[in-house]
């Protein structure tokens, strides 16, 4: 398994896992979060969008992990999430104030955000993504010249 596979399937059970958190503990996840949940509408959005959302998402990613051809595509998905929300958690902490557990969610987004972009850029073609347009699928395909004509 690659270092990109194993970065995939890592986020994919975080989010995994605290989505079932979230759908399943509500009062006690929003509790650390500083959310109050007074009315049952709101614990069922909440259930909904962190929970449910949740583990949409790393059930996503986790299928991508187990298919060779669209890791780098979860890379680029996770990536996009993450850096998403650690930029927006990041801009709540600077215009809302600092709150230890809300700092501590950032950095681990940050870190999870830049390496699932790190490997969505650089992750290798042959083993890690689908292959171009031009590109045969097939392991022992011949190379297909991609040149124009005319072009020397």
């Amino acid at each position: 398994m690659t270092l990109w596979r194993v970065i995939l399937v890592v986020v994919a059970l975080a989010y995994g896992g605290f989505g079932f958190l979230f759908l399943f503990n509500p009062e006690e996840m929003s509790s650390i979060l500083s959310i109050p949940l007074g009315v049952p509408s709101a614990r069922t959005d909440f259930r909904a969008m962190y929970g449910g959302l949740e583990i949409g998402v790393g059930t996503f990613l986790l299928a991508c992990a187990l298919r060779r051809e669209f890791v780098r595509l979860g890379l680029f998905a996770a990536a996009c999430a993450l850096i998403a929300m650690a930029t927006s958690r990041t801009v709540g902490l600077l215009l809302d104030g600092f709150a230890f557990t809300q700092l501590l969610i950032a950095v681990v987004e940050w870190i999870l955000g830049i390496a699932s972009t790190w490997g969505a850029v650089v992750a290798k073609p042959d083993r890690d993504s689908l292959p171009t347009p031009l590109q045969d699928p097939t392991p022992d395909a011949s190379v297909v010249d991609t040149t124009p004509p005319g072009i020397a």
